[in-house]
């Protein structure tokens, strides 16, 4: 061999080397950074029935972006102020029905579903009801939504003043419901923020590289000790 087809086969060598130092460094930073758990659809909804409050709009929002990395734009529906990038329109109680419907529709087996609601649940009569933007919808109506919904998971994001109402309705085996707060804690603002934990390498708790939204749950309940707001999940079996 001469010195010629020596120099070649070192500069291959050190390209070799080169490339698999830099994809061991990037393996290192998508674990340190965590990945995002796996989502097919998505529903995103934020009621206007009160007014629409900035601190809601902002973490909608930011879910919305999170969502993004996951989902494409048509497996996506998401109801809020119509000014928002990226609303498919405002959370009038028909736009909420379609949406339902739509998911009803398109969902399959093999879905993984997230749904994420802000609204100020309330319980008339011992029945609790959503509060959207021209209307209210029973807790019980929407359970009957999801008992529709084909999917291999579901995680439901309960947002607002007393949004452990709703999760003590939507509570079942086939679902995990998170709510912002108990039943009858009225924070306001509304102190969780599941995307901010979502993002937080540190909630990785099992250390597999990603959040899930179980441990960003378990995040937010260390963050909001001493708060007076207390996270509340009804985790599925």
């Amino acid at each position: 061999m001469d010195g010629k087809d020596e120099k070649i086969r070192g500069s291959i060598f050190s390209f070799i080397v080169f490339s698999s130092i830099l994809l061991i460094l990037i393996v290192i930073s998508i674990r340190a950074n965590g990945e995002n758990p796996p989502v097919n659809k998505c529903l995103i909804i934020v009621s206007g029935s009160d007014g629409y409050s900035p601190e809601e709009l902002s973490k909608s929002a930011s879910f919305y972006e999170y969502i993004k990395n996951t989902c494409t734009d048509n497996d996506i529906y998401y109801l809020t102020d119509p000014s928002e990038s990226g609303a498919d329109g405002p959370a009038t109680v028909s736009n909420v029905q379609a949406a339902f419907q739509w998911l009803i529709s398109n969902s399959l087996p093999s879905d993984e579903i997230v749904i994420y609601i802000s609204d100020h649940a309330k319980k008339v009569f011992d029945e609790t009801y959503f509060a959207f933007d021209d209307g209210n919808i029973s807790a019980l109506t929407i359970d009957s939504w999801l008992d529709q919904i084909q999917c291999s998971s579901m995680t439901v994001i309960l947002n607002g003043e007393r949004s452990g109402l709703g999760g003590e309705d939507l509570a079942d085996p086939s679902r995990d419901v998170i709510c912002s707060m108990g039943s009858n804690q009225q924070m306001n603002p509304d102190l969780f923020n599941i995307t901010r934990s979502l993002e937080d390498p540190t909630a990785d708790l099992d250390s597999d590289g990603i959040v899930d939204y179980i441990e960003a749950f378990t995040k937010e309940v260390e963050l909001l000790q001493g708060s007076g707001q207390d996270p509340v999940i009804y985790q599925g079996s």
